[in-house]
């Protein structure tokens, strides 16, 4: 007997649709994860943006940071570095790393301070990477071309005081003037008036019971404007001297807010 042969098996000419739908599936899963980066905040963003160009350039472990220690995918070129994170990540990042509790807590009192008080218009603050720093405008403080406190003025530091005394943490204090030029026997340019200012502010905390040793006094003169000096108004924003309480890890490392300018620091004796 003859053996039946086997009917040969039709061609599949719809196995394109395995690949088309994985595709599909694929990109899919792209947008949901695209969908979901969109509800994040920008630091965890660019820290998933680190981790995975790290990942793909490099064979160690991943660190993703605030998240533990994992790893995403394995390295192929461990001499590549992979792409940086933009500049506004980077300062968000450090700054998350440095966080302090204390001085964000003085932060928070400090801010309730001045609303509770009504003094928006001539006292500020932030919280920056170095440390609290409370700005106040010069025309609270001192008259034209003088450094002699005000009356006003003392009482408005006074307040500052117990926020002060609470931590132990290096205090600067800064100051800063307008380009117009002065020249008097007291204070033959801006630089001297600046620095003035400064050591009086740090001589009536010091008055008050702070610890010299956490004070020093800087003046930055006409060299590190907030605004371009071309209108009174703004003339007005950089005449100004800054209360900077700093953070531990950067009480070593006294910096100008703006690098390569020339500045004239004075530093209050016993600090």
């Amino acid at each position: 007997m003859r053996r039946r042969r086997k009917p040969k098996e039709k061609a599949n000419h719809e196995r394109w649709l395995i690949t088309y739908s994985d595709l599909i599936t694929l990109l899919m899963i792209f947008f949901v994860v695209m969908y979901a980066m969109s509800k994040i905040d920008q630091v965890k963003f660019m820290t998933l943006q680190q981790s995975l160009s790290q990942a793909l350039h490099q064979s160690s472990q991943v660190n993703l940071q605030n998240m533990g220690s994992t790893s995403l995918i394995s390295a192929a070129n461990p001499s590549d570095q992979g792409s940086k994170t933009s500049g506004v990540a980077s300062s968000q990042l450090s700054k998350q790393q440095s966080s302090d509790p204390t001085l964000d807590n003085l932060y928070s009192q400090v801010k309730t301070y001045i609303q509770q008080h009504h003094l928006q218009a001539n006292v500020s603050i932030l919280n920056e990477q170095r440390g609290v720093q409370i700005t106040l405008r010069d025309v609270v403080l001192f008259d034209t071309g003088q450094a002699s406190l005000r009356p006003g003025a003392q009482q408005l530091l006074r307040g500052l005081v117990p926020f002060l005394q609470s931590l132990n943490n290096p205090i600067v204090i800064e100051g800063y003037t307008d380009n117009q030029p002065i020249d008097t026997p007291q204070f033959p340019s801006n630089w001297e008036l600046s620095s003035a200012r400064a050591i009086g502010v740090v001589r009536f905390f010091v008055g008050q019971g702070i610890a010299p040793q956490r004070l020093s006094g800087v003046g930055y003169g006409q060299y590190h404007p907030v605004a371009p000096n071309n209108s009174p108004a703004n003339r007005q924003l950089n005449r100004r001297v800054n209360i900077v309480i700093l953070r531990t890890n950067v009480a070593q490392e006294i910096q100008p807010p703006v690098s390569g300018s020339k500045s004239l620091a004075v530093v209050a004796p016993g600090s």
